[in-house]
């Protein structure tokens, strides 16, 4: 909230409306014909966006490319 954004703001700036601006209209969301890049966490970062920082798996163009990630620093 530093910022004056809710946490689900935040995560559709840092995606769906980045993805927009630079215009790459194969990701930022997760939707068929797109790449399926994402990470799941553990927690609802929508609501407390530190969630964001338990990531326990990551995805690539749909395919798991890794398990947790321990030590996540921004």
């Amino acid at each position: 909230m530093d910022a004056g954004l809710t946490p689900l703001q935040a995560i559709n700036l840092a995606t769906a409306k980045s993805a927009a601006l630079l215009h790459l209209d194969d990701r930022g969301v997760i939707a068929p014909g797109k790449l399926a890049d994402f990470i799941v966490v553990d927690g609802n970062p929508s609501t407390q966006i530190r969630d964001t920082q338990k990531i326990t798996a990551v995805y690539h163009r749909g395919k798991q490319a890794s398990g947790a990630v321990l030590n996540f620093v921004p």
